[in-house]
């Protein structure tokens, strides 16, 4: 009788550590029904990104050619969608478990509210339900024939998941972070992300090969990782970046920024943008536009509104990912991830529009990420894991 082989399975054990918004159709948590597809989702975006490098490499240095052969070889290992014969079959299957997580629609605390926007207000509270704390377990299944290399390449993208990403709304502003634990691996043996100096040895084993002007959020020799705050608990290490981000960002109002003196970094952006309220066109996106887009002002001095958007309504996320991990201490590190990338294609036009006014194009969509490497630069303690190099 012909042995018949064992699949390969690998167990990711991630924690829950913020507030994770994901949900259905309504967009109402539950933590009974996980859904398998925002993962393998969140999981294809980081194979993506760490694959991009090996891509454009192997395609001599070749943008489009390397865009090509990317699509290829996720759409062998992930599958493909095609009403023709070049549909394909997933050679990984994802099953999940999640425990301990609660269903919560407890207002969050005001020091995470810029990371937050669109989530809850101050006058209405939370907007939504949200998952609270939990355990969850993946464990992902291969075809027999699924080749080493391919094996090796999803186990990095769901460690890369659970170092710098998460899932649901605002997961690149620190919600939703899922903090790896460990790996389980073939034979008896795992791999343990609860230290410092583990992410620090992820870190320095991948390929940041590619130029800086990727076309999509990829690593790149332009790739910088921080460990920026260290606190007794998850929500004080979000708190940590929403106050920092928010001081350096902030134009204040009546040379505050709650407590904190406003430090007007950014003058030019707010005298350009209220002159733009009273019809002198701008001429140059904001510096702070390098955040992401869009990017919306109000003048509590005049009322005035001004909506900056990527044209027919489209979004450009940020190119800085935050994620806050558990650590095996019981502290819990905020690490910040700048994947520098293009940030717009360049047929790509940008919007500024006033009230019921018509929208004015903006001709100069030029942007600097060395606004990032200084907001980033900002904190006392940081650990940098990965400098940019240009």
């Amino acid at each position: 009788m012909m042995k018949l082989k064992t699949p390969i399975e690998l167990v990711a054990h991630y924690k829950i550590v913020t507030p994770m918004f994901l949900g259905g159709e309504y967009q109402r948590a539950d933590q009974t029904h996980f859904r398998n597809a925002s993962f393998k989702g969140a999981l294809r975006f980081w194979w993506r990104a760490l694959n991009w490098g090996a891509a454009f490499k192997d395609a001599g240095s070749q943008q489009a050619a390397a865009l090509s052969l990317l699509h290829e070889r996720e759409g062998k290992l992930f599958g493909l969608a095609s009403d023709g014969e070049n549909s394909k079959q997933s050679c990984v299957q994802i099953h999940s478990e999640l425990r301990g997580a609660m269903v919560s629609k407890a207002n969050l605390p005001n020091h995470t509210y810029l990371l937050g926007m669109g989530l809850y207000n101050y006058k209405e509270g939370m907007l939504r339900d949200y998952l609270q704390g939990g355990n969850l377990t993946i464990r992902l299944t291969f075809k027999t024939k699924t080749k080493e290399e391919d094996i090796a390449s999803v186990q990095q993208a769901a460690i890369a998941l659970g170092l710098f990403g998460g899932l649901g709304s605002r997961s690149r502003k620190g919600f939703g972070s899922l903090a790896l634990q460990k790996v389980e691996l073939p034979g008896n043996n795992e791999l343990n992300f609860t230290t410092e100096e583990s992410i620090q040895k992820f870190v320095q084993g991948l390929d940041f090969y590619s130029p800086a002007d990727a076309p999509f959020s990829a690593l790149t020799r332009a790739t910088r990782i921080d460990i920026s705050a260290t606190k007794s608990s998850a929500m004080d290490a979000l708190a940590a970046i929403n106050t920092e981000l928010q001081l350096y960002r902030s134009f204040g109002q009546n040379g505050k920024v709650g407590s904190f003196q406003a430090r007007r970094n950014f003058i030019s952006d707010h005298d350009n943008v209220l002159a733009a309220t009273l019809n002198t066109p701008l001429q140059a996106l904001p510096k702070r536009a390098v955040f992401g887009l869009p990017h919306n002002y109000f003048f509590s001095s005049s009322k005035a509104k001004l909506d900056i958007n990527v044209e027919d309504e489209a979004r450009r996320a940020s190119p800085l990912l935050v994620h806050v991990h558990a650590l095996g201490d019981g502290k819990f590190i905020a690490i910040q991830t700048l994947l520098q990338s293009q940030f717009l294609p360049a047929t790509t036009g940008v919007e500024a529009k006033k009230d019921r006014a018509a929208p004015q194009r903006i001709a100069n969509t030029a942007v600097d990420y060395g606004v990032i490497s200084r907001y980033m630069d900002g904190f006392n303690n940081k650990k940098t894991l990965r400098a940019a190099q240009q």
